[in-house]
């Protein structure tokens, strides 16, 4: 009987070890399968966005900022105009315009060749974006649902495929944060030195970037443990030293622009901590754009700011992704025992940061602009989901219902990228391969092709109009207009009233120093400067306060009295059809403002 019941012991034993390790099989290819089946997910995402990236690349439309970066990238690196000097005190931090300017010197400097470095750096983005979420343990399914969030959306094809500081920004916070990641509770000269050269660059590629690094510096606190005041000190040595020698090389007018940040550098100055530097320009003077809402009081501007309207039109409209991103890891950060929860709600505090002030800052010269520069920070939205979906996936490993909406979040947030795509039109629109039907690069081409035919080699020319399609054929043209015309509208000044005549004197001259204009500045070019004007027909909605537009009374009084015709060209068939008419000055002087 024992020997029976030991037999009968040992067959138990068999048959629940067999049992055991049919259902550990059945769970290790059910694993398998969910792996394999998030690896072609992924490999479909990426084929998407690589198609799409494409498409926008040969067609999208442009618009005012990338025609800026194109054209004066090429003009600084082949030595045509110096940046912050009389002829061209631009408003930009230096960095993008020799990044872009290195590669159109290799590859060429037109419209698709200038794009095709923002969608290889887009892949290496990709790439860092995936890598770093792999570092913090997650598996396939979480990375393709953020590589969706960061790449698919409308904003994300049409600005990270565009010539613009987006892409350039997000890889070089990548890797940023992958450097930090790398300081557990230390910080050898190695880290610190690569951390702080990456800062630098980030400060020198957009100013308003400083709130990421001052996010940076709080993550390093931790991070580096007692190791963070080397990377502070080494940080700050370098971003001095870099900073320093493009002040020695490029002089006050790069000083200005480079610590210049909206309400921030003002406050800096009235206490004492900047110098003003151009002491009339901007106390005597202010933008008027036509977005601008007046909000007289702190709590209007709050107000409106962050009102539905704004929200609904500007933040959820093209960014409701990287936004849903973030609510759901905040979300998911409350549960317990979940993984990464650090990192997660870094990620959520960071996002609502850099929202803010970007959205704050920008209010005196683009309330509405946060619609852009979102695309700064979206990728963290990107990161916060994806760790958000790990956590789950995680915390609830054998649960149907985590893997089902792991697999139910891609789809859901493809389809809510597509309608937001298809419904982004009125002021909401962008010019992207949505609303485009011909390619952008061979409007330019017929553009600057009509220029050839018309305007003499280095002839002395000024456009009016908004439209980016007139500069960047007109430089394809070999014809270089001013600095100041490739953003009219935006480098406008209205001197405040009850100035003596000593103070516009001084203000007026300050403000054409740092390439921006007046009204004074407009009536001298009228009355003495270019022997040719291109006048923008269509499209012609221009801002009722631009005395440099066609309908204006200045510009029409001066056409009439001093240019002749020489010409209209009309682009019906281009999105939006173009139409300019091209005039010759025949005379000069005050007989030109009609005195």
């Amino acid at each position: 009987m024992l020997e029976i019941g030991a037999g009968c012991c040992k067959t138990g034993r068999r048959l629940i070890m067999g049992v055991g390790m049919g259902t550990v099989m059945d769970a290790s290819r059910r694993d398998r399968r969910f792996a394999v089946s998030g690896v072609i997910v992924l490999a479909a995402v990426l084929v998407a966005w690589l198609v799409l990236s494409v498409i926008a690349v040969t067609r999208q439309g442009t618009w005012p900022d990338e025609a800026i970066y194109i054209i004066k990238a090429w003009r600084y690196v082949s030595g045509a105009v110096k940046p912050y000097s009389a002829a061209d005190a631009t408003w930009y931090q230096p960095l993008l315009f020799y990044w872009l300017g290195g590669w159109q010197w290799i590859v060429g400097h037109d419209i698709v060749t200038s794009r095709v470095l923002s969608l290889l750096l887009t892949a290496v983005n990709i790439a860092l974006l995936s890598a770093f979420l792999h570092r913090l343990g997650c598996t396939i399914w979480p990375i393709a649902l953020a590589v969706v969030v960061y790449a698919l959306t409308e904003d994300g094809i049409f600005y990270l495929n565009s010539a613009t500081p987006y892409t350039y920004a997000v890889c070089l916070e990548l890797i940023a944060l992958h450097l930090m990641l790398a300081m557990e509770r230390r910080a050898n000269y190695p880290l610190a030195i690569g951390l702080g050269i990456v800062l630098t660059m980030v400060y020198l590629l957009r100013i308003n970037l400083v709130s990421f690094i001052a996010f940076s510096l709080a993550i390093v606190w931790v991070r580096a443990g007692p190791d963070r005041w080397r990377v502070y000190a080494v940080t700050v040595g370098i971003f001095l030293v870099a900073w320093g020698a493009l002040a020695w090389l490029w002089g006050s007018r790069f000083v200005y622009v480079s610590l210049w940040v909206p309400m921030v550098t003002d406050f800096l100055v009235r206490i004492g901590l900047l110098p003003q530097l151009f002491p009339n320009a901007f106390g005597f003077s202010h933008t008027v754009t036509i977005e601008l809402v007046p909000t007289p009081t702190l709590y209007a501007l709050l107000r409106y700011a962050f009102g539905w309207e704004m929200w609904r039109d500007w933040m959820l409209a093209h960014h409701l992704l990287p936004m849903a991103g973030v609510v759901l890891a905040a979300l998911v950060a409350m549960v317990p025992r979940i993984a990464n929860r650090g990192w997660m709600l870094l990620f959520v505090v960071t996002f609502g940061g850099m929202l803010v002030f970007h959205h704050l800052g920008a209010q005196t010269y683009c309330p509405i602009c946060i619609q852009a520069y979102a695309n700064y920070f979206d990728y963290l939205g990107a990161l916060a989901a994806g760790l958000a979906v790990h956590g789950l996936l995680q915390r609830f490993p054998s649960a149907p219902a985590a893997r089902a909406f792991a697999v139910v979040l891609i789809p859901a947030a493809v389809v809510t990228a597509a309608v937001q795509s298809w419904s982004l039109t009125g002021v909401n629109r962008l010019p992207s391969i949505r609303h485009g039907a011909d390619p952008l690069p061979q409007e330019v081409k017929d553009i600057s092709a009509a220029f050839t035919q018309t305007l003499p080699a280095g002839a002395s020319v000024s456009m009016i109009g908004l439209d980016p399609r007139i500069p960047l054929a007109l430089e394809q043209a070999g014809i270089r207009i001013p600095a100041v015309d490739l953003g009219v509208a935006s480098y406008y000044r209205q001197l405040k009233p009850g100035l003596t005549s000593e103070q516009q004197a001084l203000t007026i001259r300050e403000l054409e120093d740092l390439s921006t204009w007046t009204d004074a500045t407009a009536r001298r070019w009228m009355a003495d400067e270019y022997d040719w004007l291109i006048v923008q027909r269509a499209p012609s909605k221009f801002p009722s306060w631009l005395i440099w537009a066609p309908e204006a009374p200045l510009v029409k009084t001066g056409l009439a009295a001093c240019f002749e015709p020489a010409g209209i060209h009309k682009f019906d068939a281009f999105t939006p059809p173009l139409a300019f008419e091209l005039y010759k000055r025949v005379r000069r002087g005050s007989i030109c403002l009609g005195e």
